[in-house]
């Protein structure tokens, strides 16, 4: 059967001092929660529910599209409490997979996603927990392990001891449980820590306690694992993702002559054998055909480009904004 998905993005994200909701800024173009989402459909998983609060309205229409299911967390409570509000979602796959996770989190990879699912099924575990480990894990939940590297639970920072916070291995957010497992353990859940919330970390203990296999798949690269919390993070992200970009025009067969300068949509599409020269900017649904020459210092927003256009130096070219686009 193929997994479910609950994707939580009904935090404000009060450190990014914005009017907008964390999750409708734009990364290279997208909306980060987009990244999220195309990440999940890239693995098949076309039944996504979309747990939304803040600028509800907003979020809908920036993420509409097939299979799509909203629920509503009118306060925010805690995580645990935001996937409770997937209650009678859950109900209906109860037999499902499913994989829970942030919508702010754009860089996780649908590797990372398989391999954490892979080793959930392999094993029947009733959850499993994405971790890494980070040089320096300031603020995030740590991994609890026993004597023979079992799962015993996960510890938020803010709760940690100072002997638990020396642990670098630590909790991404991201878990696969059984739903019916899931469900069983979130009626269990207490608001029992120093923020009074119902953190979704708990339902790895719960379970535990209850004997059932807990598995964790610990990825090699805390890079992607990387959320958004603030405007310097927003910067980090875009820097990589308009890197990666880049990287795969290059390979599809487009010679950019400076990608440290060159900043391409993740939206965009770009023919064979066009030249692109420093100092760039290509956004939203710009379509450059084969044989162009782009540059340098030139700007296009969203239109075509014919095939073997040259573009001079300076050239400015704007079909307006994505009607989507906040």
């Amino acid at each position: 059967m193929t997994p479910i998905a609950i994707v939580l993005a009904a935090g404000k994200g009060t450190r990014m001092n914005s009017e907008i909701l964390k999750v409708a800024h734009y990364v290279a173009g997208k909306p980060i929660v987009n990244y999220i989402l195309d990440t999940l459909q890239q693995l098949s998983i076309l039944d996504i529910c979309l747990v939304i609060g803040h600028q509800a309205d907003m979020v809908k229409k920036i993420t509409h599209r097939k299979g799509l299911t909203y629920v509503l967390q009118e306060k925010q409570l805690g995580t645990a409490h935001a996937v409770r509000m997937a209650e009678s979602y859950l109900k209906s796959h109860k037999d499902s997979d499913v994989i829970v996770l942030a919508g702010d989190c754009p860089l996780i990879s649908v590797e990372t996603l398989k391999n954490l699912m892979a080793i959930h099924q392999e094993s029947n575990a009733l959850g499993s927990i994405l971790t890494t480990r980070m040089p320096d894990p300031d603020g995030y939940g740590r991994i609890l392990r026993g004597k023979m590297g079992t799962i015993m639970g996960i510890r938020e920072a803010k709760d940690c001891t100072s002997k638990e916070l020396s642990i670098n291995e630590v909790n991404t957010g991201i878990y696969c449980f059984k739903s019916h497992a899931l469900l069983s353990a979130l009626e269990h859940v207490k608001a029992e820590n120093k923020q009074q919330e119902y953190y979704l970390t708990d339902v790895v203990e719960i379970l535990k306690s209850e004997g059932a296999v807990i598995q964790a798949y610990c990825s090699h690269n805390h890079g992607e694992v990387t959320g958004i919390n603030t405007r310097m993070d927003l910067a980090k992200i875009n820097e990589i993702i308009y890197e990666r970009n880049n990287i795969a025009f290059m390979k599809e067969g487009v010679t950019i002559i400076d990608p440290k300068t060159t900043f391409i949509d993740s939206t965009v599409t770009i023919g064979r054998d066009t030249i692109v020269y420093p100092f760039t900017m290509i956004q939203g649904t710009a379509h450059i055909e084969a044989r162009c020459q782009i540059g340098p210092n030139t700007f296009i927003r969203n239109g075509n480009v014919a095939e073997g256009t040259v573009l001079p130096a300076f050239s400015h070219i704007d079909n307006g904004s994505d009607s989507k686009r906040i």
